[in-house]
């Protein structure tokens, strides 16, 4: 009866395991958990959420050069612009309901000799707002008013639209791709470092060629060709989203003659945007 009570006090299955084999059969488990620890994080795909966007700061630094081609003559401008956006991120069910505002702004356009610069002030803290999804598709819902002498230098109703890039909806392995049915595609290439930390490294690219038409004010139709393309890179870490956005733009509009348009003509922007996330902060 002794014996039988020692037996029991021992577990079975472990007592017929000699202490070798346990040991193998713990470091075999440890190197299973290592081979498969990097496959699951590759099956996180980066989603946007509100607490990664709420109060984020982020500067924005654009340089583009504006063409007019028509026949021989050519004229060439430079427009710039450097500002801080601010978000504030809440949820909405599904969705993300953001609101944002440029905390200092500054533009310039150079062309024929002379330059502007705008006095930004009457658009500095007005709110722009939408609604973002997890993927980074943007709708907007309020813009600030754009004072006209900001407006002749450069367009931003959709600042807020133009700050996040889109995301894949499935998780890329690197050197693997994602494309949708408009042009856009989405490659993993090889982690970096951005301030001392770790970032997954997305290219997007994006080609579209579409037909245009234009009513002016006498009811003639003006017909247009507009050709776009984009290359970039951005930076990514899940608990702050986008650190880091490249990106190289091209739009050419060629327009036929016709009707009030004697002569053919074409214009085109080259753009370069950087965005950076500097900090967090709401101060407004």
């Amino acid at each position: 009866m002794e014996g039988n009570v020692r037996r029991m006090r021992g577990t079975p299955e472990r007592d017929a395991v000699p202490r070798r084999e346990r040991q193998a059969g713990a470091a075999g488990l440890c190197l299973l958990v290592a081979s498969v620890a990097p496959a699951l994080a590759a099956q996180t795909a980066p989603r946007y959420q509100p607490l990664m966007l709420d109060c984020a700061r982020y500067r924005v630094e654009v340089e583009s050069q504006v063409t007019v081609q028509s026949g021989r003559q050519r004229s060439r401008e430079t427009v710039g612009r450097d500002g801080i956006i601010v978000l504030r991120a809440a949820a909405a069910d599904t969705l993300i309901r953001l609101e944002a505002w440029f905390d200092t702004l500054a533009l310039w356009r150079e062309g024929s000799g002379e330059r502007l610069t705008p006095d930004t002030d009457g658009l500095v803290g007005g709110r722009y707002r939408g609604l973002l999804d997890s993927l980074g598709g943007f709708t907007p819902t309020d813009t600030p008013f754009i004072p006209d002498e900001v407006a002749e230098v450069a367009d931003l109703s959709g600042a807020l639209g133009q700050l996040l890039p889109p995301l894949a909806p499935v998780p890329l392995r690197l050197g693997a791709a994602w494309r949708d049915d408009f042009g856009t595609v989405i490659s993993r290439t090889e982690d970096g470092m951005v301030n001392g930390q770790r970032v997954e490294r997305y290219r997007l690219t994006r080609r579209a060629t579409r037909e245009e038409s234009r009513t002016l004010p006498d009811s003639t139709t003006v017909h247009a060709t507009r050709n776009e393309t984009e290359s970039g890179t951005y930076s990514w870490t899940s608990a702050l989203g986008v650190v880091r956005w490249e990106r190289d733009l091209s739009d050419q509009v060629r327009v036929p003659a016709g009707g009030l348009v004697k002569q053919p003509f074409t214009t085109g922007i080259e753009q370069q945007v950087t965005i950076t996330r500097v900090g967090g902060g709401c101060d407004r």
